[in-house]
Formats: structure tokens, sequence, C-alpha cells
């Protein structure tokens, strides 16, 4: 799948192959998460980005955007992280992890 780049420090939801998929745009560098929050099942999608990270809007949970690891004691589990590539102003998502 391609898209087109988003504005920097925001992110766009998106379905692709039934799989919810947040491309976040953290600082230029551009990272595809699985858009839910590990701790209680919430989206990510209106989560602020900071540096290489994103909060739960639900919890303020921190997940790492490159690895999926979460910060802080409200849970241990990570979200998946998703290859994508930048081709141009394209953004290729790859789900094949």
């Amino acid at each position: 799948m391609e898209l087109e780049k988003i504005p920097v420090n925001t992110s766009v939801p998106i379905n692709f192959e039934g799989q919810k998929v947040l491309i976040c745009n953290a600082n230029g560098t551009h990272y595809a998460i699985e858009n839910n929050c590990s701790h209680q099942d919430a989206p990510l999608e209106k989560g602020r980005i900071r540096g290489k990270f994103i909060c739960c809007p639900l919890h303020g949970v921190r997940f790492n955007l490159e690895t999926g690891e979460p910060v802080g004691q409200l849970t241990r589990k990570p979200i998946k992280t998703y290859a994508l590539e930048e081709n141009g102003d394209l953004l290729k998502l790859d789900l094949r992890n």
C-alpha cells in the first residue's frame, strides 16, 4: 500500500488488510504501528507524538514508535510495529513482519 506523507507530529489511522494501523510522523520520520493501546484496548490515533513516542489519549501510556515497547507501569505488553519505506513523497507499508 502506498500513502502520501503526513504533516509533522500528526498521525493518520488506516485499515489495511484487516489490520488497524496508525501512520505517524515524528519530527519528519514516518512510522507504522498498531492503532491499539495494549493497556486498555483503546485507539492510539488521537495520541500526542513527542520525539519517538506516542501517548495513549486514554491513560497516557507511552509507546516507542520504532519498537512498540511501552514506557511506564500500566502495561508491559508492546504494540506491533510495521515496515514503512519512504519513496519520494510516498510511503510503502508492509504488514509482513
